[in-house]
C-alpha cells in the first residue's frame, strides 16, 4: 500500500492491520483503538506542518509495530499497546506516550519489556510514568523530553542526546550511557547504580565535582 494521502479520516479497527504501508500522508487522522498489529510504516508522514496537528493513535495496539523514517510529531500515543514496537530513524517531537505499555506482564510481579527506540528525534516528547526495561533506546535525541516517573532501567541509551534533560526525575539504574552527550548529568542528585559510563564521561563528570581523572 503506497502513495495515498488522508486527511480526518477515522480508520476502521482492521484497516491496516498486518499491512505495508509506504510513502503515505496521515493529515489529522484518527487511529485510536485500532488493530495495527505488525502493520509496517516507511516513510509515512503523520502530521500536518500546516496546522501543527498530529494523528491519534491513542488506545491502538501497535505490538510488533514498526515505523520506519516517518515524521510523528506532535502525535498522540497515549494508552498504546507497544509490546514490541519499533521506531527507527523517525521524527518525534512532542510525541505523547504517557500510559503507553511496552510490557508483557507474566504475572503480577513478574514481566518484561520489548521496544526499539532507535535513532529518533524525540526531543519534547512526553514519556512520563512509562516503564521501558531492558529496552533498545540508543542515539535518540531527548532534548527536552518529560520523563516523570517513567523507569529505564537496564536499558541502552547509548550515543543519546539530552540536553535540557532533567536525570533525577527518572530510573537510570543499570543503563549504557556510553558514548552519550549526558547534559547537565549530577551524579550528586542521579542515582546511576550500575550504569556504564565511558571513561570521556566520567572525567567531565568528575570535573564538575572538582575532581581530575588522571588516565
Amino acid at each position: 500500500m503506497a502513495l495515498f494521502d488522508y486527511r480526518s479520516e477515522k480508520f476502521t479497527h482492521d484497516r491496516f492491520t498486518g499491512a505495508a504501508v509506504e510513502n503515505c500522508t496521515f493529515l489529522d487522522c484518527d487511529f485510536s483503538g485500532s488493530d495495527l498489529t505488525e502493520t509496517r510504516f516507511i516513510d509515512c508522514q503523520f502530521y500536518d506542518h500546516e496546522s501543527q496537528i498530529g494523528c491519534n493513535f491513542s488506545h491502538a495496539t501497535l505490538k510488533d509495530a514498526s515505523f520506519r523514517t516517518c515524521d510523528l510529531t506532535m502525535n498522540n500515543l497515549r494508552n498504546i499497546n507497544a509490546l514490541g514496537i519499533e521506531i527507527r530513524e523517525c521524527r518525534a517531537q512532542g510525541a505523547d506516550f504517557r500510559g503507553a505499555s511496552f510490557m508483557n506482564r507474566i504475572s503480577s510481579r513478574s514481566w518484561f519489556c520489548s521496544a526499539y527506540i532507535i535513532k529518533n528525534n524525540l526531543s519534547y516528547t512526553n514519556f512520563s510514568k512509562v516503564i521501558l526495561e531492558k529496552c533498545e533506546l540508543w542515539e535518540n535525541r531527548w532534548n527536552g523530553a518529560n520523563v516523570l516517573g517513567a523507569t529505564f532501567c537496564g536499558s541502552d541509551l547509548s550515543g543519546g542526546e539530552f540536553s535540557s534533560f532533567d536525570w533525577q526525575t527518572a530510573n537510570f539504574t543499570q543503563c549504557d550511557l556510553t558514548n552519550s552527550a549526558l547534559g547537565e548529568l549530577d551524579v550528586r542528585s542521579t542515582n546511576l547504580e550500575g550504569a556504564k559510563l565511558d571513561a570521556d564521561q566520567v572525567s567531565e563528570l568528575m570535573g564538575r565535582l572538582g575532581i581530575i581523572v588522571v588516565n
